[in-house]
């Protein structure tokens, strides 16, 4: 039996969110394969893993050295809190089936004499771990004819924390609004701690931004994971099998995905559900497309991964999900330009569809000089609009800045997301929605309801702000969701 022990224990810390800090200072009853860090199959009944935690934390306060964290007074005096059965929960939760240094399918824990022991090894070293969850003002290590040195901790700031033996060192801290609420690790195949994956509604540490995820070594070394994913992360699962972390929470793709062309922005769509490679450092494409609504919890039963969360089907079944495939003939499209610019070979608005030239005469569409105008397409049939790619111009230093995009039957504007190339993750605009001054593809999603969205007969891309003289494009593409007759 291989016992497995990470080198140091992690602890992270969320800023308390009520004036309760009672619901901050519990540790979480959820099953174990919501925090798996072996991720093996658990057969630990709910009873047995809440009284290994009861067991040791009592452990913990008699061993020595010990570590002591300082709560709040109310929390010291107030009841004891019911069982958190929150799907999103507002505390990080512990590695429940670390508790004693082994895994939860590899044995029972009968007393507290042999829990205390751990195993036969004579290694002092090799203790095991027990993470402590809760609202602090600080961590210091401690015996009963010493005291150790305190760590104070940023009050508005949400913290993570590695313990060895002797010391709490402060690996990183995130911005009061950013909460760890799930976590899970791998091992190597010796059994030795390999990395610990963290999620929540982290977007920055150590003033370095991260997307919603991120893994941490045994030494400290935080990872981004590929630039993580673009939105709130709820529940991982790592499977030591197969070396890989499964990610569920309430986020439509990959920061990764969202950078990729459209030929490929199906392959990595996941729909509130993500699996990181490991081996490869990237995201892995899934057999399937997602799921409709949000992920909260994962299991493993023999060689399959469940995800349970608030979804009633894949994405592949869902007509109401925008894939973004399917390409509009803009050919068969009636185009219009606003102030178009006087200049012959740069004011035909066909100039910018289904062309590869670069940006000169013919192959561009430019405005009069700092005059805004728009470009206008009229559909022949009406649709329901997924995706709009644009490449700005830069001809002679011009360029278009900012657009608004209207729905052309009544022009309502409409809502668009769009990838934000410094945080790396999914923006909302629609009065104003930024375009750099570059020669590459930018994809601008339409992110109304279905209603808003349906039988459009055509879009107004207002150009609102531009540089140097005046705005143009240099080309510009437009998807749809369904088939419909080119």
């Amino acid at each position: 039996m291989v016992n497995r022990r990470p080198s140091a224990g992690l602890l992270a810390r969320s800023r308390a969110t009520t004036d309760d800090a009672v619901t901050e200072n519990r540790i979480a009853t959820r099953p174990v394969s919501r925090i798996s860090a072996g991720s093996h199959t658990r057969t630990t009944s709910w009873s047995r893993t809440w009284l290994r935690c009861a067991v040791a934390l009592a452990l913990l306060l008699l061993a020595t050295p010990s570590l002591a964290a300082d709560p709040t007074p109310a929390a010291l005096d107030a009841a004891p809190q019911s069982m958190n059965t929150d799907p999103t929960p507002d505390t990080f939760i512990g590695e429940l089936g670390k508790l004693f240094g082994k895994d939860a399918d590899e044995g029972d824990v009968s007393s507290a004499e042999e829990a205390s022991a751990g195993t036969d090894d004579s290694d002092d070293d090799d203790e095991g771990s027990i993470g402590i969850v809760g609202a602090f003002n600080g961590v210091s290590w401690f015996s009963p004819n010493s005291k150790g040195a305190a760590l104070a901790l940023d009050s508005d700031m949400s913290s993570l924390l590695m313990l060895s033996e002797s010391s709490a060192t402060l690996l990183a801290a995130a911005s009061s609004s950013g909460q760890v609420t799930t976590a899970c690790a791998l091992y190597n195949k010796d059994g030795s701690f390999a990395r610990a994956f963290m999620g929540g509604s982290v977007s920055s540490l150590n003033s370095t931004n991260v997307g919603y995820v991120f893994s941490i070594d045994g030494s400290g070394k935080i990872d981004s994971m590929a630039g993580g994913v673009n939105g709130p992360v709820n529940a991982l699962y790592c499977d030591n099998d197969t070396q890989l972390v499964y990610v569920g929470g309430n986020f439509t793709s990959t920061v990764a995905g969202l950078t990729t062309s459209v030929a490929t922005m199906r392959a990595v769509s996941t729909g509130s559900l993500a699996i990181y490679e490991t081996a490869t450092a990237a995201w892995r494409a899934l057999s399937f497309h997602g799921l409709d609504g949000p992920v909260f919890d994962f299991t493993k039963v023999k060689d399959r991964v469940y995800a349970v969360g608030a979804f009633t089907s894949t994405a592949d079944n869902a007509t109401h999900i925008a894939l973004g495939e399917q390409p509009i003939n803009l050919n068969a499209c009636t185009l219009t330009g606003g102030n178009s610019a006087e200049t012959e070979g740069f004011n035909d608005p066909q100039n910018i569809i289904c062309t590869s030239g670069a940006d000169s005469t013919g192959n561009t569409w430019l405005m009069r000089d700092k005059l805004p105008g728009y470009y206008r397409i009229d559909f022949p049939f009406r649709t329901t609009p997924s995706l709009l790619r644009l490449m700005n111009t830069a001809y002679e230093g011009r360029g278009t800045k900012a657009i608004r995009v209207e729905a052309a039957q009544n022009n309502q504007v409409l809502a668009m997301s769009y990838l934000d190339p410094e945080l790396r993750t999914e923006m909302f605009c629609g009065q104003s929605c930024p375009l750099p001054q570059d020669y590459n593809w930018h994809e601008f999603r339409f992110v109304d309801n279905d209603e808003t969205l349906a039988n459009i007969t055509g879009v107004i891309i207002n150009i609102v702000d531009w540089y140097g003289m005046g705005g143009g494009f240099n080309k510009v593409e437009m998807y749809q969701r369904g088939k419909y007759p080119l």
